[in-house]
């Protein structure tokens, strides 16, 4: 099984318009019979529209006429001063020197992220990137590619997927199908609320400096550059959590030999956010970077050939009866007729308990 794991570096001032090369990537994807190469474009670049283009393939086809699709490149790898891959590839990168090179297409230098060196320490190797558009930065995207085969596992860990006010939780099943720990995965929460209320004052303050027509004036620009650095460092604390936690969970699981059972049951969890009356504002925040945890979880355990699967695993339905169950203060459940009383988070791991046996 082939995996692959990306990851996007921003580079300094290209010179080449990448707007141009990502729209003739875009009819390259569609007609691939028609060449469609102009005069003034480098042929390097062409050849990696429609002579590599088939092996260079990764994500999704463009969707919409003005998707800006990102140019594939291979790539030349130097290090112990051999080298490896296409000797005219467009990106060059020196492990030796901690440099890559983009030519021919495009001319720029940058270093190389220690991210490349950890996949290459796991077995993987960076095979093609892509040329594009972060935003409006010009970026590399390097795509790590690596052969493994699921191991047979030994073990049981299960992952309920929450907002991140209650947590993620997280539990692991030893040989005896016993939860042997259990923990909830929660950010900085203090840090966040903090962060939220002062851009709730900061929201307030710039709407009404709008509706008086001073929110062009200095003191106005300066309050939207101040709310828009507060909401970024607010998603950039839940980004940072989300990939360290999955990280965490996803080394345990090739630690122990374990099989990953998943429950991502978030539009419930935003359900109960509402319901306990947060603004869609503040639910947003708190529901923020959990579906980025999942897609880094399961990015982590293809790479790692740790087998998973996703389920539904019920969170008020009792797992011996398949009854309701009453919810009590503090987010204990309780069956009426086996008596059983849990912790809610506790309900999906006794689930998967039961589907998995």
């Amino acid at each position: 099984m082939i995996a692959r794991r990306a990851i996007v570096v921003e580079l300094p001032n290209v010179d080449c318009d990448i707007v141009r090369l990502q729209a003739l990537t875009n009819l390259a994807y569609r007609y691939k019979d028609l060449e469609i190469c102009p005069e003034d474009l480098p042929r390097t670049a062409c050849t990696m529209l429609y002579k590599r283009n088939f092996d260079l393939e990764f994500g999704t086809r463009p969707k919409k006429w003005f998707t800006r699709q990102w140019l594939p490149m291979t790539v030349l790898r130097i290090q112990n001063g051999a080298r490896r891959g296409d000797t005219g590839a467009p990106l060059v990168l020196d492990l030796d020197r901690g440099v890559m090179r983009l030519r021919s297409i495009c001319h720029v230098e940058a270093p190389i992220p220690r991210w490349v060196y950890d996949r290459l320490e796991e077995g993987g190797d960076i095979v093609f990137a892509m040329l594009g558009l972060k935003g409006d930065v010009p970026a590399v995207m390097l795509v790590a590619e690596r052969y493994v085969e699921p191991y047979k596992p030994e073990t049981l860990i299960v992952v309920d997927a929450n907002s991140w006010r209650y947590g993620v939780a997280i539990a692991y099943v030893n040989g005896n199908r016993r939860i042997g720990e259990f923990y909830k995965s929660r950010p900085n929460l203090r840090l966040v609320d903090r962060l939220y209320r002062k851009a709730v004052k900061l929201w307030r303050l710039y709407g009404r400096l709008r509706r008086l027509g001073l929110h062009k004036t200095p003191k106005g620009r300066k309050v939207l550059r101040d709310l828009r650095r507060t909401m970024s460092r607010i998603y950039r604390v839940l980004r940072d959590h989300s990939q360290r936690s999955a990280g965490d969970v996803v080394r345990k699981a090739v630690r122990l030999k374990a099989k990953m059972v998943i429950d991502k049951a978030l539009e419930e969890s935003w359900r109960d956010l509402l319901e306990e009356g947060l603004s869609k504002r503040e639910a947003k925040i708190h529901m923020a970077g959990v579906r980025r945890f999942i897609k880094i979880l399961e990015t982590q355990l293809k790479w790692h050939g740790v087998p998973y699967e996703f389920k539904r695993l019920p969170s008020r339905i009792c797992p011996n009866c398949e009854v309701g169950m009453e919810e009590l203060p503090g987010r204990r459940m309780r069956c009426h007729m086996c008596g059983l009383e849990e912790d809610r988070d506790k309900i999906p791991v006794l689930w998967a308990l039961k589907l998995t046996s």
